[in-house]
């Protein structure tokens, strides 16, 4: 296991339980606007949700996680002003989104690397829904810049012995 995965996982254990109760909610609030129960109202609950969800998810370094979510959070605030028209479909889209965040989440703390990149094609079709262009798999793709890496040993001075076999 890496140092960034080991690193990543205290932040994540103390605030799962937080998120994964922001997602349930998230998910009922969905769930309540399919059925047309106050749709803009449960729409902006769920925004509402998903925001604090991606909020931790911030400041416990997921970035990629957290773009993902980002997009999601658009998504939802966009329905909820009623600039774009809510659908069975659409509906899918933000559970299969919201899921896939819970998931994600799971896997990372059973030991996962942190690669968002596999949320690259539902990160895709989540702007698809927005109507705005498909983002590149690089927006996800936060890679680890504090990593050194080692220097070369510098070479060695030849001595006149070696010097002359060269020759």
């Amino acid at each position: 296991m890496s140092h960034v995965i080991e690193h990543d996982l205290g932040p994540l254990t103390w605030v799962k339980g937080e998120i994964d109760q922001a997602l349930d909610r998230a998910m009922a609030a969905i769930d309540k606007a399919a059925a047309d129960e106050e749709r803009g109202t449960q729409l902006q609950f769920a925004q509402s949700h998903l925001h604090q969800a991606r909020g931790a998810l911030s400041i416990i370094g997921l970035d990629g996680l957290t773009q993902f979510t980002d997009s999601v959070d658009k998504l939802l605030g966009e329905l909820a002003r009623d600039e774009l028209a809510f659908s069975d479909d659409i509906a899918d889209l933000c559970r299969r989104a919201i899921a896939a965040i819970g998931n994600y989440l799971d896997e990372l703390s059973h030991g996962a690397p942190d690669q968002a990149l596999r949320l690259s094609r539902l990160h895709a079709r989540i702007a698809l829904a927005r109507g705005v262009e498909a983002p590149s798999e690089s927006d996800l793709f936060f890679p680890d810049l504090s990593a050194v890496i080692p220097r070369r040993p510098a070479p060695q001075p030849l001595d006149a012995a070696s010097e002359t076999r060269l020759l």
